[in-house]
């Protein structure tokens, strides 16, 4: 008895398997539904389960029974990923349909045992369906090209949504997120981005970012949540908790980079970092510990140096600190290229083989190699033949890789329904809480004789001035849609700056937009307002292309700053970045500052709420904002006095509150405090308590409470991360 299963298949045209019927054509893919003939006898299907594919039976059981029946070949493929360029060929947005060439190479003689899309490779069309459709492919053919039926893991990095997927919901970057001093948010976030991403076949995600923020200039300054360890703990848990809440419905978590990686030299990604031991274990290492206390399934590692030892390659770090001293027992995965960058780069290595067995050895049980997979894969196998690499090493790896394939239900549940992902890619409410809860307020001086913010009909001629008010690429920054952020001439669902200050103008308010670029425009423009709204947004970027030595303004950003400060008119400056850049010339001249950070899809509602007064700020600085550029050292520790333009935790408020009548219990690690609100309007405010005075405190717990004016309310708090 032959089982006939009907699936949707992307293939090309030179697929030899028998064509069921012609589907609708993409731009570059035709969608051929396939009748796929399973070989398994009447015998087979009305037996009794093997123990790896009885569900009931304990994980253990059920990997050792698996990698018992599985060839040398097929246990190496499993320490490879493959990326999508290498099964689906093209560039850009002409590529091509699924090869079945390579599907053949790579997943069914080679066996590599996962795949994943690299920052803006994706299914033409880009949309939530053919993602869906596309993975449940590569399933199909993994499944069916081996008698074991192993299934893929599929990894992408869903730091903030399922920022690769066109018409997907774009929340906060980290830095904003971690503004918003609320773990409860974070992990909702998490939550809602895993469901996202499981929706279209994505199970596998390398967030989040347990770095700290220490050096602006390093171009993926954005993707952490600032310098504070104790803070970026809490928020790593929060998320890893969110991200893997459902092993169904939810994701495989990535904590990285595993070790250093933000301390590189002069903030240059991938640079060697240097790091005393002492910073190392009281600064770097507790967000990876309050990773794995969450249950963290997985760690991407460190691409550069720390300390002269290439991390790839350094069983101290990866099997003495990583796995003895903190107890981690997931799965390890190399990061873009970097086994080979062993050879290439760090000069650790003499050949590539040598570089794989290197990176085997010290611990690495996943290599991302992003075109050879099927080379690595043979390497391996060869390795172990010639004796270089023990079987057991092999063993261990696979191992890993097949308990966490097994934890996420893909022997039971394999597929996903392209039906349902578009609408699991969209949370714009939760996107436009957590925009309107970074919103950081850093300047509100006065204006004839009351603070300029919020605007109201005492100001009615607003003019909103700069390109970035009107480009969602402003606020959506790298990592959005391509790996560099959303590609020139790509429509994208976003509610900008002045589409959302548009949507809240209040009665008696109008509105006029310059982008700048004419200053005679301009100039009549201004003379015809009361104030004027100026959008400063960096350019969208990510990793070594994000890197800005000076964090200096552009030569046209800084004229443009002198020409709107001679017109005389009060000057509100909305900075949408990702980092803390050098206001030394923006700040004299800004009656108000308002920290927007990178905040999403919806960061134009969120911005309108604040300026026009329908929500109180209530967003903290998770970062100390440098007086000048490399003001900062790349260890807190080095020099926690120097001077700070707005020092970690700065954020005004609209209203006042007054802290009072703190009790402490040492013991449990717990306080009450009392909060009021004196002022005149209502607000949320939040609670950062400190252990210890000056340069050298330490945050030691957080909350968070919304008074209307005259209320009070005495809350609790709880240490972090105990």
């Amino acid at each position: 008895m032959r089982r006939t299963v009907e699936t949707s298949l992307k293939v090309s045209r030179s697929t030899p398997m028998p064509q069921a019927g012609q589907g609708k054509k993409g731009n570059c893919m035709k969608l051929l539904t396939c009748v796929l003939y399973c070989s398994t006898s009447l015998a087979t299907v009305t037996a009794a389960p093997l123990p790896y594919q009885n569900p009931t039976f304990p994980l253990t059981t059920r990997v050792q029974d698996l990698l018992s029946r599985m060839s040398l070949e097929e246990k190496a493929g499993q320490l490879v990923q493959t990326n999508l360029t290498r099964l689906m060929p093209g560039n850009g947005y002409t590529r091509g349909p699924l090869d079945p060439v390579q599907l053949n190479a790579v997943l069914g003689q080679a066996h590599v045992g996962s795949v994943l899309s690299g920052g803006g490779f994706a299914p033409v069309p880009n949309t939530p369906a053919a993602w869906a459709e596309m993975t449940n492919a590569l399933q199909r053919y993994a499944l069916d090209s081996t008698p074991l039926r192993i299934p893929l893991l599929y990894g992408a990095d869903g730091v903030h949504g399922h920022n690769n997927v066109l018409g997907a919901t774009l929340f906060p970057h980290n830095i904003g997120l971690a503004a918003s001093f609320d773990p409860a948010l974070a992990q909702q976030v998490a939550t809602s981005t895993g469901k996202a991403l499981r929706a279209t076949g994505v199970n596998w995600n390398f967030a989040p970012d347990a770095d700290l923020g220490l050096d602006p200039r390093w171009g993926r300054f954005y993707e952490t949540f600032g310098e504070d360890p104790q803070w970026v703990s809490a928020l790593v848990a929060a998320q890893v908790r969110g991200f893997q809440a459902s092993p169904l419905t939810g994701v495989a978590a990535t904590v990285k980079h595993f070790i250093g990686y933000g301390q590189a030299a002069d903030g240059r990604d991938r640079a060697p970092a240097t790091v005393a031991e002492s910073a190392l274990n009281s600064l770097l290492v507790p967000p990876f510990r309050a990773a794995f206390q969450a249950g963290v399934a997985s760690v991407m590692v460190n691409s550069g140096a720390l300390n002269g030892q290439a991390v790839h390659a350094s069983g101290d770090l990866l099997i003495g600190l990583l796995r003895r001293d903190l107890g981690f027992d997931g799965v390890t995965i190399s990061d873009w290229d970097d086994v080979a960058r062993l050879q290439t780069v760090h000069k650790a290595a003499a050949s590539e083989e040598d570089a794989v067995r290197q990176a085997v050895m010290a611990g690495i049980d996943v290599m991302m190699v992003p075109t050879e997979a099927a080379a690595y894969s043979a390497t391996v196998t060869q390795l172990v033949r010639s004796g270089k690499l023990p079987m057991a090493r092999l063993d261990e790896a696979a191992s890993r890789v097949l308990a966490l394939k097994f934890r996420l239900g893909l022997f039971e549940h394999p597929f996903v329904d392209p039906a349902q992902a578009a609408a699991k890619v969209v949370d714009r409410e939760l996107a436009y809480q957590a925009a309107g809860a970074s919103m950081t307020l850093l300047k509100n001086a006065a204006v004839g004789g009351l603070p300029l913010l919020p605007l109201t009909v005492r100001t009615p001629r607003v003019l909103i001035v700069g390109p970035a008010a009107s480009d969602p690429r402003a606020q959506l920054g790298g990592w959005s849609v391509d790996w560099q952020g959303v590609p020139p001439d790509t429509q994208v669902q976003a509610v900008t700056v002045l589409a959302g200050l548009k949507a809240q103008v209040p009665p008696g308010v109008t509105l006029t937009y310059q982008d700048g670029s004419s200053p005679a425009d301009l100039q009549q423009a201004a003379r015809g307002a009361d104030v004027i709204v100026w959008v400063l947004g960096e350019k969208p970027g990510a990793e070594g292309q994000a890197d800005a030595p000076t964090l200096a303004l552009t030569d046209q950003e800084l004229v443009r700053v002198q020409d709107l400060r001679r017109f005389g008119k009060p000057i509100l400056t909305v900075l949408l970045a990702g980092r803390p850049l050098d206001l030394r010339t923006v700040l004299p001249a800004s009656d108000a500052l308002l920290m927007a950070y990178l905040p999403g899809s919806e960061g134009g509602r969120a911005v309108a709420d604040a300026v026009w007064g329908n929500r109180n700020p209530s967003g903290r600085l998770p970062f100390r904002w440098p007086t000048r550029p490399g003001a900062l050292p790349a260890v807190l520790t080095a020099a926690p006095d120097l001077p700070a333009l707005f020092p970690f935790g700065a954020g005004l408020s609209y209203t006042q509150f007054a802290e009072q009548d703190l009790h402490i219990n040492a013991a449990a690690h717990t306080a009450r405090i009392t909060i009021r609100n004196t002022g005149s309007s209502a607000g949320q405010h939040r609670v950062l308590a400190y252990d210890g005075s000056g340069p050298n405190r330490q945050l030691v717990a957080v909350g968070r409470v919304r008074l209307a004016a005259g209320e009070s309310q005495t809350i609790s708090l709880t240490w972090l991360n105990r």
